[in-house]
């Protein structure tokens, strides 16, 4: 991959054995310049709906300027499911919080931190967790605990470093999320119905 120039690495969301069928949903959270403190604050209103809906989450850092939200999911639900679970939870925190959350796609309409659920998609890629990422500082794609990230927390303060001394204290964070488990079944049809009376 060095040879080829490469930096970040980005995988898809399933493996190889069951392409259509994803390990997790994903929430990729876009703030606003000089916002990060605001995502922070989104992703914990993600957090707080998946876990009305019984459903455990984990986050990362993207390394770049923005956090994942991820819920590790059993092996049997397709992209359709995962999309349509993603955008009604998306579109329920932006409803109940506007200026702080949108799903707006265009950045000249946009006002708070872009809950993207359309990353749920067949083909699409993010930053794997521990990837470099070609900014200044090289910093890391870095999972933590959900007690730490608060309006401190800056994504550059992770880079190579820290991301190995982290791994060598609490261990790969990440892992749980590759072990699925959860149905999204209840949740989506509790989100449907609630849909359907607003």
């Amino acid at each position: 991959m060095v040879q080829m120039h490469c930096i970040d690495m980005n995988a898809w969301y399933s493996r190889i054995d069951r392409p259509d069928r994803p390990d997790f949903v994903l929430f990729d959270l876009d703030p606003p310049d000089e916002g990060f403190a605001l995502g922070v604050r989104v992703a914990h209103l993600v957090r707080a709906a998946l876990d009305g809906l019984e459903l455990r989450s984990y986050v990362k850092t993207s390394g770049a300027d923005g956090l994942h939200v991820l819920v590790p999911i059993s092996r049997r639900h397709g992209y359709e499911t995962t999309h349509r679970f993603a955008e009604l939870v998306a579109r329920q925190i932006a409803d109940e919080n506007p200026g702080v959350a949108t799903t707006e796609w265009l950045k000249r309409k946009r006002e708070g931190v872009l809950v993207d659920y359309h990353q749920n998609g067949w083909g699409k890629t993010i930053a794997s967790v521990y990837s470099v990422r070609p900014k200044p500082g090289a910093p890391v794609s870095t999972p933590l605990r959900w007690e730490e990230l608060d309006e401190r927390v800056r994504p550059r303060d992770f880079g190579m470093r820290e991301a190995l001394e982290r791994i060598e204290r609490h261990g790969d964070l990440f892992e749980p999320v590759l072990h699925g488990g959860q149905s999204l079944g209840a949740a989506l049809r509790r989100l449907e119905r609630e849909a359907r009376r607003s």
